[in-house]
């Protein structure tokens, strides 16, 4: 069920059962050299929406809008600061939770959302302890984690991956274009970093990766994992079976 189609009487029949929103998380920042640059909420939408089918709940639009100050030497990526990402978030939940929503499991796609978000997250609950929190970065269950191994060895990286490129090529086929194996720099850098010292460190948006190892195939095999994965937690946290 998606919240922006339906309306607020549906809404109000929900909540008479269920307490449950699914809320993706993502950002909009360049992904190297061939990934979208929507890639990151365009996985957590698909998640989402697939997570939110297979257990009849109610899925958010998807915030589509990250941390993403490190990535805005890149044309085409745009960021929200961290105290502001932290705000959206908490006040998302504040405010629907005056409607009788509980329990929130957020659907991540982009890891500088994390630090900030947890950071919220801690405040609100102090105030609020009947709020349930689950946050959930798809790519960080072990199981998942294995996957991306078999699949892509030492070469997954860690941005601009080969496993959320072959999603994406699965998710949106046709809009990815493959590229020829490429080099993998590890520079020393720290963090944070500024955007003009991360695109010095690295100047085509990757991070250790090698996304000419990137393919539908098996961007179809690690969504339909994280389906599995993240509809068995949810459903027992719902007190059932996926």
């Amino acid at each position: 069920m998606r919240l922006a189609l339906m309306t607020w009487r549906q809404v109000e029949d929900y909540l008479a059962k269920k307490r449950t929103l699914i809320v993706p998380v993502g950002s909009t920042e360049q992904h190297g050299p061939n990934g979208l640059i929507g890639t990151d909420h365009l996985i957590a939408d698909a998640l989402a929406r697939a997570v939110g089918e297979r257990l009849d709940l109610l899925v958010h639009p998807p915030l589509t809008l990250g941390m993403s100050q490190h990535h805005l030497a890149f044309p085409g990526s745009a960021s929200l600061t961290a105290a502001t990402l932290g705000r959206v978030l908490t006040e998302l939940a504040e405010s629907t939770s005056r409607h009788g929503f509980r329990r929130f499991f957020w659907i991540n796609g982009h890891g500088g959302n994390t630090p900030p978000a947890s950071c919220a997250a801690s405040d609100l609950l102090a105030r609020r302890p009947e709020i349930e929190w689950h946050w959930r970065s798809w790519w960080l269950h072990p199981r998942v984690v294995a996957l991306e191994e078999e699949l892509f060895g030492d070469r997954n990286g860690s941005h601009a991956s080969a496993a959320e490129i072959s999603i994406t090529m699965f998710l949106e086929p046709g809009a990815v274009a493959p590229v020829d194996r490429l080099e993998i720099d590890r520079p020393a850098h720290d963090w944070p970093m500024s955007p003009e010292a991360f695109r010095a460190a690295f100047p085509d948006g990757r991070m250790m990766s090698d996304p000419s190892l990137a393919s539908a195939e098996a961007g179809e095999r690690l969504f339909d994992l994280c389906v599995e994965l993240y509809a068995e937690e949810l459903a027992a946290l719902e007190g059932g079976v996926a």
